[in-house]
């Protein structure tokens, strides 16, 4: 990337050079424009003209279309209003072609935000609906927000961090790789559900998660699709750009883990009609430890909400999924710890394969209860049994073996 300067604006954190400062605002000289050799202004403002300068107007913003357009539907972007799309836009046509430099005219902004916080609040919508955007672009990249005077007119100044051609390359090499998944896909899977649950499975599978070591200069996507390994970003990512590569509409939302009081990031997609919440690095960990990964497959909002906190913007705008496929995946439902259900959840486990069986654990069952039936089971069983517990009231029990 960095392919020199763009005409636009858009924000993040911010490094801010010298400068006089009036109020909030930062005032930098006049902008020399024949001192760049590649400059890119998104305006309407025919004057502005010079060697070098690339310009788009404020409707050849509005309309461009991704270059990864079937990564993505836009979930978030069509809840933005027009100002807000043009910086969406903005972004995304510099990150995806190689610009390091965006004006924007000042008169995109809505006066209720800072410019900056609305900047950074598109930004990550934009980040949510494209797996080609990273997360952490507006906190780690090295972006400035400044207005300055060009022709006249003030606009706001957005420097993006310059990624390099490594990047770029690993990025186009995932998008690759993606579409051979997308390929694999069995002809048996042919409705939204058997699409999703495959390519799931083959994300959750074929990765680890990592954090020791993860830089964030890192590709999400080619992290887990390349590498096989990745934080929460990389598979929340990877089931953005697969699934909605398989027609079905997807996108990511950040928030916090509840047990670690860290940021996290899940999906939602919509499967043949329905809304459902996804957590593919969770039931990746799962599988890590001998499980299938169907603990956080298709769950409902208020299921997510047992491991997961919205942040504020996502709580208000992301669908409040109401079903669940969470019963599907699980082999019997525990209400009691009666001889009966230690005797049936021992006759599951005989047959449930390498990766065991899940239990749903009624409200009532305590913790207490539970290790208790673990343990009335694995007697039965006459084998010694490992255990996972869910934080959406799934647990996991399949025959220990070394």
């Amino acid at each position: 990337m960095g392919k020199g300067k763009v005409i636009g604006t858009v924000a993040a954190a911010v490094v801010i050079p010298a400068a006089t400062v009036v109020g909030a605002i930062y005032i930098l000289p006049l902008l020399d424009i024949t001192s760049s050799n590649t400059l890119y202004y998104f305006g309407n403002d025919a004057s502005v003209a010079a060697d070098g300068t690339i310009s788009l107007g404020k409707e050849e913003v509005l309309g461009y279309s991704s270059k990864y357009s079937d990564t993505m539907t836009g979930y978030f972007k069509a809840q933005l209003d027009e100002n807000e799309t043009y910086i969406y836009n903005a972004f995304m046509y510099a990150s995806e072609n190689g610009y390091s430099d965006i004006f924007l005219p000042g008169d995109v902004f809505d006066g209720s935000y800072d410019k900056l916080q609305e900047i950074e609040y598109v930004i990550t919508f934009l980040s949510c609906d494209s797996p080609f955007v990273a997360h952490n672009y507006t906190t780690n990249s090295k972006l400035t927000g400044n207005v300055e005077q060009f022709a006249g007119k003030n606009y706001h100044h957005i420097q993006l961090e310059t990624l390099g051609e490594e990047y770029t390359s690993r990025r186009e090499a995932a998008y690759e790789k993606a579409k051979s998944v997308i390929a694999s896909i069995p002809q048996e899977c042919n409705t939204d559900r058997k699409k999703a649950q495959y390519l799931y499975n083959y994300v959750a599978e074929n990765s680890v998660y990592v954090t020791d070591g993860y830089s964030t200069r890192n590709v999400p996507i080619a992290d887990l699709l390349i590498d096989g390994k990745a934080i929460c970003d990389g598979y929340a990512d990877t089931v953005t750009m697969l699934f909605n590569m398989a027609g079905i509409e997807t996108a990511s939302a950040n928030g916090t883990n509840n047990s670690k009081n860290e940021g996290h990031t899940v999906n939602f997609a919509k499967l043949d009609g329905e809304y459902y919440y996804f957590d593919a690095s969770a039931d990746s960990i799962i599988n890590e430890k001998g499980f299938k990964p169907a603990f956080y497959f298709g769950m409902s909002w208020e299921e997510t909400s047992d491991s997961f906190t919205f942040a504020d913007e996502f709580a208000n705008r992301c669908p409040k999924a109401e079903k669940s496929l969470l019963s599907d995946s699980t082999d019997i439902v525990i209400s009691d710890n009666s001889e009966e259900t230690v005797k049936k959840a021992a006759e599951l486990l005989k047959s449930g394969g390498e990766t065991g069986i899940i239990v749903r654990l009624d409200e009532s069952i305590t913790d207490e209860e539970r290790k208790s039936i673990t343990n009335d089971t694995a007697e039965k069983v006459g084998e010694p049994l490992a255990s996972l517990s869910a934080a959406n009231r799934l647990y996991g029990l399949k025959i220990y073996k070394e």
